[in-house]
């Protein structure tokens, strides 16, 4: 049988269009198929302009939270015509042109909201199919094209977005967004001394390489001097936040500082409370685990989107202030009907083994099984 050859478009703003890309890269590579090229397109077709809109989506996270809701928003087609965008798409497309120049695909897939891949569709009428797989809970227009073959989405209420926006039912999966394998093969967990009302609880908070918690010290502080707990922090890449807490807290056994981890889903199966950013990927871990959740305020777009989906939802405690994350986490560790219940809402939502679903389909529409060399 040919093995196919497979573009997959991403791109760098945060981690989450990485992590999809290599969750999918990963499922092929168990299948033996590796005629596998990866483009984070508009870095290779603009890095000045890519370094400056990666910059703005990070300060996001904290001084210019206003700035990037507005981008966010202002350039969805169902609100207004931006203009930025056009000017991205272009360099987007010039890019997709010498790729497909360069190479012979089967099958392109995109992880990265852009109408750039319609856009070259559009003008050269490719037959082979163009894919959508989408990394959030919420829907942005910058995915939606009729050119587009087949849309990968999280969720229910997802695809009633995409068809309510034009797109045909036939052309929607549910597969869930792709994550790494682990999250899915952690054992349940066991009953722990921690689960018991004398021994302490554990929370662990993902703080993330950008300092999404800005008074972070004072959350840590006030969850250790309230309850009986152990604090976990995860600070990631952001070396600066790591060295400040070490020191902050050298000494006190009940809380442990972590920088980048590898080992998320064995942390998270062992937390009772998980304090995190809305982010599609950490959402959909959290799912896997179903480990309740205290969301981060979220940044204006595709996180305060999931973040509200997620409290609708009944899956998780979004605080809207930072002041409200500790009363929060200690409100749902007295309260374990409630935790129950956000368990309960979160394996009716989670679906498993993502990355699987969407290649089983792919090679489906690609139709290789009956390609002969």
């Amino acid at each position: 049988m040919k093995s196919p050859k497979i573009l997959i478009l991403t791109g760098s703003y945060g981690n989450g269009h990485l992590e999809v890309t290599n969750a999918l890269v990963a499922e092929l590579n168990k299948r033996g198929i590796t005629d596998i090229v990866i483009s984070d397109l508009f870095y290779e077709a603009h890095p000045i302009l890519t370094h400056f809109t990666k910059q703005l989506y990070l300060k996001s996270f904290t001084k210019g939270q206003n700035i990037y809701g507005f981008l966010y928003y202002n350039s969805d087609a169902r609100l207004t015509d931006f203009r930025i965008d056009r000017m991205i798409d272009r360099y987007g497309y010039i890019r997709i042109s010498q790729l497909m120049s360069t190479y012979e695909f089967d099958v392109v897939i995109n992880t990265f909201p852009m109408q750039a891949l319609p856009i070259y569709k559009q003008k050269n009428r490719h037959n082979i199919p163009f894919i959508n797989v989408l990394t959030d809970f919420c829907l942005h227009s910058r995915w939606l094209s009729d050119e587009i073959d087949h849309f990968f989405v999280a969720g229910d209420s997802l695809k009633d977005e995409l068809t309510d926006s034009g797109i045909s039912p036939d052309k929607i999966t549910i597969s869930g967004i792709p994550i790494k394998e682990e999250f899915y093969s952690t054992k349940a967990k066991a009953i722990r001394p921690s689960s018991t009302s004398d021994c302490p609880k554990k929370v662990l908070i993902s703080a993330g390489a950008f300092g999404v918690i800005k008074n972070l010290p004072l959350l840590i502080e006030e969850l250790h001097l309230n309850s009986n707990l152990d604090i976990t922090v995860i600070c990631g890449r952001n070396l600066e936040l790591y060295t400040s807490l070490q020191t902050r807290f050298k000494g006190i056994s009940s809380i442990r500082i972590l920088g980048y981890v590898e080992d998320m889903a064995s942390l998270m199966n062992q937390a009772d409370i998980m304090v995190s950013k809305p982010g599609g990927i950490s959402l959909s871990e959290a799912l896997a685990i179903q480990v309740p959740l205290v969301l981060t305020p979220a940044v204006p777009g595709q996180e305060l989107d999931n973040a509200k989906l997620f409290e609708q939802k009944g899956m998780a405690i979004l605080s809207y202030e930072e002041e409200q994350i500790a009363p929060a986490v200690l409100y749902l560790l007295k309260n374990p009907s409630l935790i129950a219940e956000i368990k309960g809402n979160m394996k009716d939502n989670f679906k498993p083994n993502a990355a699987a679903k969407i290649i089983d389909k792919v090679l489906s529409i690609v139709n290789v099984g009956v390609k002969l060399e």
